[in-house]
């Protein structure tokens, strides 16, 4: 009997909520109010600049030999994108062979290479940017980045922040390879210029 009491309770007072519910809707109807306007707010998708940095560092920096090293070696990138990079470079220039004059001009990037001088001492320091296709072979390379499988190869000046950009293209693995001969043997291609992590490393697409 209590729980018949409590159910027909409940019956009730759930008759008197759906009766006012009805009852305020029919009153809603016959007064209609003026319905604010609905502004839907459309998202739109901004893609944000992929910009990378790059540090060669010198054997003194890194603390382990003589040997200068592009730190990261190895980069992973998305595919068919466009990729703005920003080498830092605390080496000095390194004369370009004879016969490797090419690896002084840009080649495979969007637009000019920029390059900002840099003191070693205040690499943060904002200075004036550059804008360059080539450089000196003589005394105006230091390096370079070297994809020979994508046309891409960018002089990198001595003691500065050369900055370019390039689009991925299709998924695969890449090997990069600085063309200025700065290693041990003779022929300047030991050392530094062999070795995986150095002056050689990889770029995957994905």
């Amino acid at each position: 009997m209590e729980r018949f009491d409590r159910f027909a309770l409940a019956l009730i007072v759930g008759g008197s909520i759906v009766t006012a519910s009805v009852v305020s809707a029919l009153t809603f109807w016959r007064a209609p109010v003026a319905a604010a306007p609905v502004t839907q707010a459309v998202a739109k998708h901004v893609a944000t600049p992929l910009h990378e940095t790059l540090v060669i560092a010198t054997g003194d920096q890194l603390g382990s030999n003589d040997m200068p090293a592009y730190v990261p070696s190895q980069l992973t990138l998305p595919a068919n994108t466009t990729v703005t990079i920003t080498v830092v470079n605390f080496d000095d220039a390194t004369a370009l062979a004879a016969g490797n004059e090419k690896y002084a001009v840009a080649t495979g990037v969007i637009g000019p290479v920029e390059v900002q001088a840099m003191d070693s001492a205040k690499p943060n320091a904002d200075t004036a940017a550059t804008a360059v296709t080539r450089m000196d072979p003589a005394n105006g390379v230091s390096h370079t980045f070297t994809i020979a499988k994508l046309g891409i190869n960018v002089p990198i000046a001595p003691k500065s922040k050369t900055t370019f950009t390039f689009k991925t293209g299709k998924a695969g693995t890449y090997e990069w390879q600085c063309m200025d001969p700065c290693g041990s043997d003779p022929n300047g291609w030991g050392g530094a210029m062999s070795a995986l992590g150095y002056m050689r490393g990889t770029l995957t697409v994905v």
